[in-house]
């Protein structure tokens, strides 16, 4: 008699292994800073003494030997792009002869209630400190707005923090009076005695 065994096969399936993939995600750094950046009003080194020649036309008076230097003082390392004058307290005035580039000094004392009151004169400056005034003369002529920003002293990249300033007396304009003829020799006339004065805002302009 034939006898079977029974038994059992077990099957085995064979997988290949499972490659894992990395996932990514990315986020952002913000990353920042403020400067602070500040300038302090310009800072003169003393008032601007213009001299005065009395035997001397007023279109022909000398420049101020001792130009004045000014200094700015700024913090946070700005760059600063340039210094622009005004016209001083009395340019306008009722009774002033405006000429371009001129402004006008009031004599201490007077009624500002006339022309000869008042005095003319010029300004000029340089970047840097400059101590022949007739160099600085050659550099800028600080006007009075009449042509857009001649009233201006544009500092370049490599300002050191200080610029210089000199002026004149200047009119050329007639007066009467005791010197010369007015109709040959301009504005020769007589100016009265006294001391002249005005004030000039110097504003900095800085990013």
């Amino acid at each position: 008699m034939n006898k079977f065994i029974r038994g059992t096969v077990a099957a085995v399936l064979a997988t290949a292994p499972v490659t894992a993939f990395a996932a990514t995600q990315t986020g952002n750094l913000n990353v920042t800073t403020t400067i602070q950046v500040s300038c302090d009003a310009p800072s003169p080194s003393g008032t601007l003494n213009l001299p005065f020649d009395s035997e001397t036309a007023l279109n022909g008076q000398a420049l101020a030997s001792t130009p004045v230097t000014v200094s700015v003082t700024c913090y946070g390392n700005p760059t600063v792009n340039h210094v622009d004058f005004d016209n001083g307290d009395y340019r306008n005035a009722t009774d002033v002869t405006e000429e371009d580039g001129v402004r006008y000094m009031l004599r201490s004392g007077s009624g500002a209630d006339s022309a000869d009151d008042y005095l003319g004169y010029q300004l000029f400056a340089t970047d840097g400190t400059e101590s022949n005034s007739t160099t600085i003369s050659n550099d800028v002529t600080l006007g009075t707005g009449a042509t857009a920003n001649d009233n201006r002293l544009t500092l370049g990249e490599t300002f050191a923090g200080t610029f210089s300033v000199t002026g004149k007396v200047y009119e050329s304009t007639t007066r009467t009076g005791a010197f010369g003829d007015p109709a040959t020799t301009a504005a020769a006339g007589a100016v009265p005695g006294g001391t002249y004065s005005d004030i000039v805002v110097m504003t900095v302009d800085y990013n």
